[in-house]
């Protein structure tokens, strides 16, 4: 009898071992399936003041509202790509008026490229932790707390994510519902049932 409850106890750690890998390897592969899929847009303030803060989302209201109309004709992330770099320089000249307009004298930095971001929720699109191509405009110092969105498909654009599911573009996304979902190891099970 020994002997059985040692070999289940190894049988159930090995599942464990399994799931477990099988788990981060299906998490690693829906972030990677997403981060080809989307460019997100992040916008940084200089710092946590209030004054900052509201600084950061007037840039981005200009911003959106300006490119708005560009994006909503992008049909591919390679389309969406060559608008952002054709939109770069205008993108920098907005944010620096408003920012003038503020009376603050700010630089800012935009770039794009690839980083790290954590998990975030968007409505009903959560979208897992990972590396994303993203267009980054940094006010200032950079310091501050950040806002983002997807620019392409173009969440930053539409009022819900339930509008998103309607628009032929976003067909590779994935919206997850929040779903009761419990995970059992079935050899568990079994142990549990003979201890």
């Amino acid at each position: 009898m020994f002997k059985v409850r040692h070999k289940l106890l190894l049988a159930a750690v090995c599942g464990l071992l399994l799931c477990t890998g099988a788990f981060f390897s299906y998490k690693n592969y829906v972030q990677h399936e997403f981060a080809g899929e989307l460019i997100r847009f992040h916008v940084i303030a200089n710092s946590d003041s209030y004054a900052d803060q509201a600084l950061k989302l007037h840039v981005r209201d200009v911003i959106v509202n300006e490119m708005k109309k560009r994006f909503s004709q992008a049909n591919s992330r390679a389309e969406a790509e060559t608008i952002v770099k054709k939109s770069m320089p205008d993108m920098q000249r907005i944010a620096e008026e408003q920012i003038h307009r503020e009376g603050k004298n700010y630089r800012v930095a935009v770039m794009m490229g690839d980083y790290d971001f954590p998990t975030k929720t968007y409505g009903n699109l959560t979208l897992p932790a990972g590396n994303y191509h993203a267009v980054r405009v940094v006010i200032g110092e950079g310091k501050g707390k950040n806002w983002w969105c997807v620019l392409f498909p173009p969440l930053c654009f539409v009022d819900s994510v339930q509008s998103l599911e309607k628009d032929q573009r976003a067909k590779g996304l994935k919206v997850f519902e929040k779903d009761n979902v419990e995970f059992r190891l079935r050899s568990a099970d079994i142990l549990r049932v003979f201890s």
